[in-house]
């Protein structure tokens, strides 16, 4: 598959609430100057990134899949990354953002724009460990403007299931670390502690609720959640790695199975699979995996993702 010159561009989305964000679209060369789709582009992917991770992480893989010709667009979440303000750059206190806010306002902000930007097109999202998540819990409205998610380490959150590094530390995170600094700080100082990065007390109150209950988040707040899950109709292309530190297999086909209405195919990497000697939980996204892993990432995209007609 031949690669393409592309160009880069930073814009501000707002919210429905008002709050302003920045992503980054990446386009073919076709493209400059028009917010349209060339003949070139098969779809625009949006790259939902996970817990804690800024939109900056992905720009190796955001690039590869502008230079064979989609339409790629990275955001960072409020208070995270690029998105967060001059208020909040020594500390989230005060940020009022907690998981809904993110996939119900920010994720349905970058949709909305990558959408529009598209001519409509229907918007496949890459969706890394909490992004899939945002697919799952955004709006209705939101969910209908996307027709494929590919959940790259993804899964339910309830601790006791997480993969046997994180589960160890589990409990320093969610019985002590966490109930224990938010109050006090207002925000959880992540980043300081080496555990996923700050994030907005009402964020990380919400998130530890979902990973102390058994049925995570449908579990602790069905009557939030599962309308979301319940209404989620697009495709899902699922990977779980056998090296994950994080989610475990039995995690993913726990997220998967609470998406009644989704058409999910799981599929089981072990890094060998894939000429790689390790993956982990944030490592698909890392150059080393550009090789093998990454254009299975793509072949899930669909038949019609790829270079434009008449390329090799």
């Amino acid at each position: 598959m031949s690669t393409h010159a592309q160009t880069e561009e930073t814009l501000e989305l707002h919210a429905a609430d008002g709050t302003p964000l920045q992503a980054h679209l990446y386009r073919p060369a076709a493209g400059i100057g028009r917010p349209v789709l060339t003949a070139g582009v098969s779809r625009p992917v949006l790259i939902s990134g996970g817990l804690g991770i800024p939109q900056r992480f992905y720009l190796p893989f955001a690039r590869w899949l502008a230079g064979r010709g989609y339409l790629v667009m990275t955001f960072d979440l409020r208070g995270m990354g690029e998105s967060r303000r001059p208020e909040h750059r020594r500390s989230l206190r005060g940020l009022q953002a907690d998981m809904l806010t993110w996939a119900r306002q920010d994720f349905a902000a970058a949709v909305a724009r990558l959408h529009d930007i598209a001519q409509g097109a229907p918007v496949a999202v890459v969706g890394h460990s909490l992004g899939m998540h945002h697919a799952a819990m955004t709006d209705a409205a939101t969910q209908a403007r996307i027709d494929l998610v590919v959940s790259v380490a993804a899964g339910s959150g309830y601790w006791r299931d997480w993969a046997a590094p994180s589960r160890r530390l589990a409990p320093l995170m969610l019985h002590l670390a966490a109930p224990v600094l938010t109050p006090v700080l207002g925000y959880f100082p992540g980043k300081a502690l080496r555990m996923v990065g700050d994030l907005p007390g009402p964020a990380v109150r919400q998130w530890t609720r979902w990973c102390r209950h058994p049925g995570f988040a449908w579990g602790a707040q069905p009557e939030l959640i599962l309308p979301s899950l319940q209404s989620a109709r697009f495709r899902v292309e699922a990977y779980s790695f056998t090296d994950d530190d994080a989610m475990s297999e039995t995690c993913t086909r726990k997220l998967m199975a609470a998406l009644p209405n989704a058409r999910v195919s799981i599929r089981v990497v072990a890094p060998a699979d894939v000429g790689l000697k390790s993956i982990g939980h944030v490592g698909a996204f890392r150059t080393s995996a550009a090789e093998h892993l990454w254009p299975l990432l793509v072949d899930s995209l669909g038949p019609d993702a790829g270079a434009p007609a008449g390329t090799d």
